[in-house]
């Protein structure tokens, strides 16, 4: 393991917030900060103020990237103001707030079809379930965990199995779509692929897998091959647009042709940066929806 100190200059960073975004699925908090897990890595991250206290499987570059610390924060949200002075207030809300840089790409695509029809909490026991341990047994316990299954491996899965551990429907989609990636060859070589090819090219890729709609294409170009103007609309995103800009549409149901145009217009707004300003009005509406929920149960 390597232990480093990591001091975030490009303004305020919130762990707490980022770890419970539904960016990445296996953030795990505990007395001293939180373990990170990713395909085969580990960070152990203790935050004071603007300083991070890391020990990692990894070196110091490897986690910058996760949190795109090689990046400036600071004037991706100016531009995205700039651009969209309507969501100012909601960037104020999240102040700490941060878009990621999954490096483990075939996580990051299994882990967002487990999402289809789901919400966090359960989507993160999923992941957990397509986790190993040292033995190579499928559980999910959160501290003997770190690797995460091979495509090949996911490959082998019975859909009968997944079904008992809780995957639904998705139980035969993951390990179709893992048999497709496998059956190309070298299922890594063919993921940087993806991430180096045009986004449009991507995400057409993806729409001929097992199970992927155009949601969880666009969630997979945004977090697994790092194409920052992909925009997935879900639920959350649909309240917040027609919220914003499509007030004619509230209430209605999302189809197919106001999902391309709702993103489209989106994209052409905030370009390179629309996958950020997603994220934030995401994370503001799971924060809205959650104190409703709560609110009603007190009641």
């Amino acid at each position: 393991m390597n232990s480093f100190r990591v001091e975030v200059t490009d303004g305020p960073l919130d762990l707490n917030r980022i770890g419970r975004s539904g960016q990445m699925f296996r953030w795990v908090p505990n007395k001293d900060g939180w373990a990170v897990y990713e395909g085969d890595r580990l960070h152990l991250v203790q935050q004071a103020d603007s300083v991070l206290n890391v020990t990692s499987t990894h070196d110091e570059d490897d986690f910058r990237k996760l949190l795109r610390l090689d990046e400036n924060h600071e004037h991706k949200l100016e531009e995205i103001v700039r651009l969209g002075p309507e969501l100012e207030p909601c960037l104020g809300q999240l102040v700490g707030m941060r878009m990621m840089r999954p490096s483990c790409a075939h996580e990051t695509l299994f882990s967002f079809l487990c999402s289809a029809n789901n919400h966090i909490s359960r989507i993160t026991q999923m992941v957990w379930k397509l986790s190993t341990d040292p033995s190579g047994c499928v559980r999910c316990d959160h501290f003997a965990a770190v690797d995460f299954l091979s495509v090949g491996e996911i490959g082998q899965l019975s859909e009968q199995s997944l079904r008992s551990q809780g995957f639904g429907y998705r139980a035969k989609s993951i390990p179709e779509v893992a048999r497709q990636l496998a059956g190309l060859g070298d299922s890594k070589a063919v993921l940087e692929q993806l991430r180096d090819a045009r986004y449009a090219d991507a995400r057409a890729y993806l729409l001929s897998l097992p199970g992927v709609g155009p949601k969880l294409a666009d969630c997979i170009c945004l977090f697994a091959f790092d194409h920052q103007e992909s925009v997935p609309i879900d639920t959350h995103i649909w309240q917040q647009l027609t919220k914003i800009y499509y007030p004619e549409w509230v209430g209605t149901a999302l189809t197919k042709v106001k999902y391309d145009h709702a993103a489209e217009a989106f994209r052409d707004r905030f370009g390179a940066l629309a996958g950020v300003a997603h994220q934030f009005l995401f994370v503001e509406n799971m924060a809205i929806n959650n104190r409703r929920n709560n609110e009603k149960i007190t009641v």
